[in-house]
């Protein structure tokens, strides 16, 4: 925590995640903490939750002090314009997802971070989750066997974004999820989406894509009247299941599968022979796994990387990804 303590810190936006946020790095032993919203209500109202931190009155009073890097926690619509005047000023940021709302934008903020050797992060948080990480292990060791079907759902009633919509907000997490798990860009196969509230920015969306023949659905609603967070996984071996709300053990690898014999299938004609499918059932295994706030990993990681001068694990880049992919997604919609 030592080698944070120094570092002073701007935060533009001033919400919920940004409440989270600076209570993280106050956990850290950061109270260098400056901070900037058009809301003078959300300032008050953070101010009164954390004392130490300092307000500034506008975005151009907070670029010109002298700052180690910028948290930029507004609504997406607005990201763009203040990330570049943030990266023309040679500073170094945290964009939360998604870091803008559309590719050509971001990839104007690569190029200007590129050429000003800025550090830009956007914030996936699921890349720093312990479980995730777990899973993505045990993917890569084979022990699930050949990953066939992943299933994620990500439902709440709320909050409810007036600029974009559940694919943006919700899955958004989930494209990320599935593209740091299986490590390719997806072809996308269907896309169905319901608007409630207002027209063209959905509220529940099903999504299915296919990761080189791994088929993925995601499911995603801001109109639930229960919270959902879920991942499942069907290996030819193995199955699992990730629930991030459930008590206990969120992890749990089930040993599980079905099958077919293809030498029996070939062996006898379906006149004379009705094939049924083997199906396995062992032990469930739960894995103990120590649990680290994801939001403390992923600051820590943007912190390191502004410290050593690393490119992190979420750059512009990844970013660029998983926005074209929503790009690519929106394209279907009829």
């Amino acid at each position: 925590m030592q080698k944070y303590k120094g570092l002073k810190i701007g935060v533009i936006g001033c919400g919920y995640w940004a409440t989270n946020i600076i209570k993280t790095l106050e956990s850290l032993g950061l109270k260098n903490i400056f901070i900037f919203d058009k809301d003078i209500l959300k300032i008050n109202l953070i101010k009164k939750k954390f004392n130490f931190i300092k307000i500034s009155k506008n975005i151009n009073t907070l670029l010109d002090l002298n700052l180690d890097c910028y948290f930029l926690i507004t609504p997406a619509s607005t990201h763009f314009k203040i990330a570049k005047k943030i990266i023309k000023s040679r500073k170094d940021v945290f964009i939360e997802k998604p870091a803008t709302l559309n590719s050509t934008d971001i990839k104007e903020l690569i190029n200007i971070s590129s050429k000003n050797k800025n550090i830009l992060m956007s914030g996936y948080i699921y890349n720093f989750n312990v479980y995730i990480n777990y899973i993505k292990k045990i993917i890569k060791k084979n022990v699930l066997g050949k990953i066939k079907y992943m299933y994620l759902e990500r439902c709440n009633l709320g909050p409810i974004r007036n600029d974009t919509s559940c694919i943006w907000d919700l899955a958004s997490h989930d494209i990320s999820t599935s593209f740091y798990l299986l490590e390719k860009k997806p072809v996308i196969k269907n896309i169905q989406v319901y608007n409630f509230l207002k027209k063209n920015k959905y509220d529940i969306s099903n999504i299915t894509l296919d990761f080189n023949k791994v088929k993925v659905e995601i499911k995603s609603s801001w109109l639930s009247p229960e919270k959902t967070r879920k991942l499942i996984i069907i290996g030819e071996k193995k199955m699992l299941q990730f629930d991030e709300i459930a008590n206990g053990n969120k992890v749990k690898i089930y040993n599980k599968y079905a099958t077919y014999y293809p030498d029996i299938l070939k062996k006898y004609s379906k006149k004379f022979f009705t094939p049924s499918a083997n199906i396995k059932i062992g032990k469930t295994f739960e894995p103990k796994i120590k649990f680290s706030p994801p939001l403390e990993d992923e600051i820590k990681h943007f912190l390191n990387s502004v410290i050593n001068r690393k490119k992190p694990l979420t750059d512009g880049n990844y970013a660029k990804n998983i926005i074209e992919i929503i790009e690519n997604i929106e394209k279907k919609i009829i």
